[in-house]
């Protein structure tokens, strides 16, 4: 199923923001020569590559489905976020803790002046910008299905999005670092400020990069739907007149978008022997001939056709409630043949 505009929208805003913000960057660290300014460059070409990986994945995952892919590819975006964390972690984290250690080891202090000041503030204004895109974008959707922010994003939210979030947040707060560890070693002279910065940037990078692993990594692998969302699944299910019980309730988020539901119902016996009271004539079923496998035939038609209807019904009633519910998988409960003659010698049997 295809992603939200508001996911593309953003990994686009997002996309365009870095590109300009790299080259900035580059171009205060060739002014400079901070280590702390070039970890923000190295950090911001990550996260323009990261950004064209989300991008790919979610054009790949619009893809409506097939024949070999039922389900559609919807996937693809959960892959794709794993190539973008795997990015963040070994070229973002990797690199920038990198020339940190290096910073440490071989101490330089770094040329500044107006112009390296007034890239990080431009920088800063363009990062931020895009980070209260982002913020905003989040915010709209969890206020359409009521959820707070943080519970949305946490267990709803678009992970190409969260993405979004956590890279540019990321970026704004180490750009703070950054112009904090290049003033202290401007002030002080000392560089180990400018290395610190440095190694705390990357740090942040790699704790981001694990996150964002660990979370497209579930959803690949079939995570369930929120609980509140499977809690309403199954009250509707119990709700239902029809039917006396239900088991082996399974859920699984195929996309944040696009919820899968699967469970096994039981009938009421009140409510199938009505059923069949309607088919059967008043004067009660022949005792034998062609008139009473007629009569039968008739009243099972009549049986399976309501039960039908009734489960119809029942997955209309979930998806209107819950829109996202695009697969839903309603089996009868199977009842063993001991379970059956134990039922009808209580007294319980479904026509008796």
């Amino acid at each position: 199923m295809a992603a939200p505009a508001s996911s593309l929208k953003a990994v686009i805003v997002a996309l365009s923001g870095n590109v300009l913000v790299t080259l900035i960057k580059f171009i205060a660290f060739l002014l400079s020569g901070s280590g702390a300014m070039l970890s923000e460059a190295i950090h911001s070409a990550a996260d323009t590559g990261n950004q064209v990986l989300l991008f790919l994945g979610l054009k790949r995952a619009a893809r409506v489905e097939d024949e070999a892919h039922p389900y559609g590819y919807g996937g693809e975006r959960f892959i794709f976020g794993i190539l973008s964390a795997s990015g963040i972690f070994f070229v973002g984290c990797g690199v920038t803790v990198y020339h940190g250690i290096q910073s440490l080891l071989h101490p330089h202090v770094a040329e500044t002046g107006v112009v390296t000041f007034a890239v990080l503030g431009a920088s800063f204004l363009i990062e931020g910008g895009v980070l209260l895109f982002a913020v905003l974008g989040l915010s709209k959707q969890a206020k359409a299905v009521g959820d707070p922010f943080f519970k949305f994003v946490r267990h709803k939210a678009d992970p190409a999005s969260v993405a979004i979030l956590l890279e540019d947040g990321a970026a704004v707060l180490g750009l703070v670092l950054a112009t904090a560890g290049i003033a202290l070693a401007h002030v002080t002279a000392n560089p180990v400020w400018d290395a610190l910065a440095s190694l705390t940037v990357g740090v942040l990078l790699g704790l981001i990069a694990l996150y964002l692993m660990v979370e497209n990594r579930e959803l690949l692998l079939g995570r369930s739907v929120p609980p509140d969302v499977e809690q309403r699944f199954e009250e509707l299910l119990r709700a239902r007149p029809s039917l006396a019980d239900l088991h082996d309730v399974k859920t699984r988020q195929l996309t944040p978008e696009s919820y899968q539901f699967k469970a096994e119902l039981r009938f009421s016996e009140a409510f199938v022997a009505a059923r069949l009271a309607e088919a059967l004539p008043p004067q009660g079923v022949p005792p034998q001939g062609a008139e009473r496998a007629r009569v039968l035939t008739e009243a099972a038609r009549h049986l399976i056709r309501t039960l039908s209807e009734e489960i119809d019904a029942i997955e209309a009633e979930i998806r209107r409630v819950i829109p996202q519910a695009k697969h839903i998988d309603l089996e009868l409960e199977h009842l063993s043949a001991a379970a059956i003659a134990a039922e009808a010698a209580e007294g319980r049997s479904l026509v008796g």
